[in-house]
Order: structure tokens, then sequence, then C-alpha cells
């Protein structure tokens, strides 16, 4: 509830230099200053200016000093909450960041739940929803792409791009409003022109922002790969050479790779949830069976498909078997020749199956773990995931399913008002249908949306934030 005081830990469980206690709502200020005594001889901290780092002692539940530490106090609206805040730095041993939060609960606060600072931030007017979506994001970033994404969300390249689409729709209905209460001012050919424009430029900026959905969610998700092939034609090098690190055991030996390896690495702009499985081909051996039905297990739940081919070796049964699998996924495909180093022994009909199979083919010497190689297969896969043409410091990125589908509702609402228009609907009808193009884009940050849905999506936030 907004009209309590919450209180929580908002740096990580476990041994640090500090720890932060955040306390937010209407007797902030109160909490703080019965638990939080200056060493300048002030008698209460809230003696001191707003936003000033004030020293002092720092009291448990039963009036003792347990620390020494610093007071922030934020009056609101000024405060990211938009309520009176107060931030208490202590140490941070667990025990001591335990006794100061239990002294803001003694003090009369209430325990955060996940997400409820952020929350309140949202329903204050501090952050649409998008933003406070990518704050969740940003706190879980782990790769330079993911911290990118979230944090221009979270400046507003998205709610910005939204709001604007928006304006212009307002300024139209405004004329469509105009031609419906007043049918004798006739809006005219140019008038209607002008309607139409503004209805197709929106169009094709919600069209745009949709568009980014597969990228943004391949690097906030990330993308299941799969790399395959037959046994010894360098699978494990290909996974070595992506993840930059001698992850894979890479042998002559064939079947070094019995069961499946992962890794999680940031790759052609995009996340790959890497899999790096066992060698396809006809085994009695029931452990490498158990492992060559994994792999082919693997490849049909994949998102993306790398296969390894050998180029110093002409074609095999498994080879074909290989292709006619991956061919048959509809899936992003990536075909690899590797041991480009030696004498490529396969024919040109043999190459061009390969080629057919697959979206895109790179020729590359794992063997030599070269960054020209690294950078043609990071290359090949930003292609398949418009990575390449999206700048993540600057383009409005969408990641959610939330937000592809109510975009997407847009679309539809919009595309129908153009047509109207065209096909010399009712101005009403066109109307309606712009409305509900605005109404939808407006649920974007959350204006329009439940509030059991809203709180769906802070439940996903850490306590704290």
């Amino acid at each position: 509830m907004l009209n309590t005081t919450i209180a929580a830990v908002s740096t990580p469980r476990g041994k640090g230099g500090i720890a932060v206690i955040r306390i937010s709502g209407t007797d902030a200020f109160a909490v703080a200053g019965a638990m939080f005594k200056p060493k300048s001889g002030d008698s209460s901290v809230t003696s001191h200016p707003m936003r000033k780092a004030v020293f002092g002692s720092i009291l448990d539940e039963s009036g003792q000093v347990c620390d020494e530490g610093i007071c922030t106090l934020f009056k609101g609206p000024g405060s990211f909450t938009g309520e009176d805040m107060a931030e208490i730095s202590c140490h941070g041993g667990l025990s001591v960041t335990e006794a100061v939060y239990l002294s803001a609960i003694a003090h009369g606060a209430s325990a955060a739940g996940p997400g409820e600072f952020t929350r309140r931030a949202f329903i204050n007017g501090k952050l649409d929803l998008t933003e406070a979506e990518a704050v969740g994001k940003l706190i879980d970033a782990d790769t330079r792409e993911r911290m990118q994404l979230a944090g221009s969300a979270l400046r507003g390249s998205v709610s910005g791009e939204i709001a604007s689409i928006s304006a212009s729709l307002l300024d139209t209905m405004t004329a469509l409003y105009a031609a419906i209460d007043y049918p004798e001012e006739d809006v005219g050919d140019e008038g209607e022109r002008e309607i139409g424009n503004t209805l197709r430029t929106a169009l094709g900026r919600v069209e745009k922002l949709i568009s980014t959905y597969r990228t943004g969610r391949a690097i906030s998700d990330g993308v299941k790969c799969v790399i395959c092939g037959r046994p010894n034609v360098g699978k494990s090098s290909v996974f070595n050479l992506i993840t930059g690190e001698d992850s894979a055991i890479v042998t002559s030996v064939a079947g070094t790779t019995r069961d499946i390896l992962r890794e999680t690495v940031s790759f052609g702009g995009i996340t790959l949830r890497l899999s790096d499985t066992a060698g396809i081909h006809a085994t009695d051996d029931l452990v490498e069976k158990i492992g060559i039905d994994r792999a082919s297990a693997e490849i049909a739940k994949s998102e993306l498909v790398i296969s390894v081919f050998d180029g110093g070796e002409r074609l095999r049964d498994e080879d074909r078997t290989l292709i006619r699998l991956v061919k048959s996924t509809d899936v992003p495909k990536i075909a690899v020749i590797n041991k480009s180093d030696l004498c490529i022994a396969l024919t040109e009909e043999e190459l061009e199956l390969i080629r057919e199979s697959s979206d895109s083919c790179v020729t590359i010497s794992a063997q030599r773990n070269g960054e020209e190689d690294r950078r043609a297969l990071s290359d090949a896969v930003a292609v398949q995931f418009g990575s390449d043409k999206i700048s993540l410091s600057a383009d409005a990125v969408i990641w959610d399913v939330r937000q592809r589908e109510i975009l997407s509702h847009a679309k539809s609402a919009l595309r129908a008002a153009v047509e109207g228009l065209e096909y010399g609907a009712p101005i009403d009808a066109v109307c309606t249908c712009a409305e509900e193009a605005l109404a939808a884009l407006n649920e974007t940050d959350g204006r329009n949306m439940e509030m059991t849905i809203v709180d769906e999506i802070f439940k996903r936030f850490c306590v704290g934030k």
C-alpha cells in the first residue's frame, strides 16, 4: 500500500565494503531520525539540508549504537520514488546490515516487496512502465549489449519514440473530430491527404519499432544456439572460437564430446546460449548413442544452428544426414566450413549443397583461432539477427513480448485507419481506428494497463529495487 513506509537492503546480500538500507514513504524522515544520530551535534538528521550526506551513529532496534555511517535524505517528489526517502549507508557485514535493516522496521517501516521502490516511482510518475522494466533489465545485465539495451530504454529511447507517435496521432484526431462535429466544414482533399500521410507515417514508425523485437529479444533473453556436425570436424574448436576460451576439449580423437557443453556468451551483437553437441554418426556405443540423440533433440529446439563441415575432406553420409536435418529446421542457419588451412577437398557440388542448407556460409580455420575468423562468424550471426543494422546507443529497441503485442495491436488499428481513409470509409470509422491505435500505444507506458498486470511485472524485480 502506498500509505505505508517501506524499507529494504538495496545492496546484494553478503560481506562488502558498505551496505545501503533504503527507506521510502510518508514517515521515512521520522524513521531515519529515530535510528540515526548525526555526529555534528545536531539532534536530528532532518535539520540538515536535503541531499547532503551526513555522518553519524546508527542505532539498532534497542536504541544501542551498532555502527557508524552516512544518512542522506531526499524530499519528495525530488526522489527516485517520488516520496520522501532516506538512504543509510553502513558497513557491509552480514550482522551489521541486518541490524540496521531491523532497526528501520522496528522504528516504523514495513518490509518492502520485490520491485516496490520502482513500482512507487512508476505510480508517482517518475518512470513510465517501459522505463521501469528497463531498470530491472539493467540490474540483471551481464553483457555490454544487455547493459546498452536497458540503459537506452531507461533514458527514454522507446518511451520517447512512442510518445512522439502518440502526439502525431492526437493532432490527426483533432482534425478527424472536427470533421465529425462540423461536417459542413469539409477537410478537403489537402486535409485528407495530410491526415493520410500522418497515419501512414505513424504506421511506418510502429512497424519499425516492432521490427527491432527480434534483435532486442536476442540480446535480452539470448538465442539458443546449437553447434553440430559429425565427429572431428572441429565443433569444439568453433565453440572455443566463439567463447574466446578453451571451454571444450579439442583433440584429434573423434568423439571427444559425448554430452552437451553449454555456455552463454555475447557474440555478434547478441547473446548466444551455446550448446556444443556430440558428433552425429552411426554408432553401437550406448553412451555415444545417447549423446547423438541429445544432439538431434538440441537441434530441434534451437533458435540458431551452426553446422560445421570439414573442408579438408569430401562429404560423408553423416554430413549429408546433417544437411537434411538442418535444412528441415525453420530457424536461422549458418554453415561453417572448417580447416580452411588445409587443401579444400570439397567439390563445387558439395560446397553448393552446404550453402543451400543454410542462410549463410563462413569458411574458417578454427585451428588458427584467428581474430579474422572470429569476426567473420560474428558478422554472420549479426546479419541473421539484425544487430548489424541497429545502434543500441541511438535506436529505440523493444525486447519484451508485452511491448511487441501492444505495438502489434496499434499496427493493426493504424492499418485499418489508413485503408479506411483510402477506400472512402466514414470519417467516424477512421477516427475509431485511430483512437484504438492511440489507446494501444498508451498501454506501453502503463497508462491504460490493469494494475494486476503491473503488479506481476514488478514481482520480477529484486527486493530493494
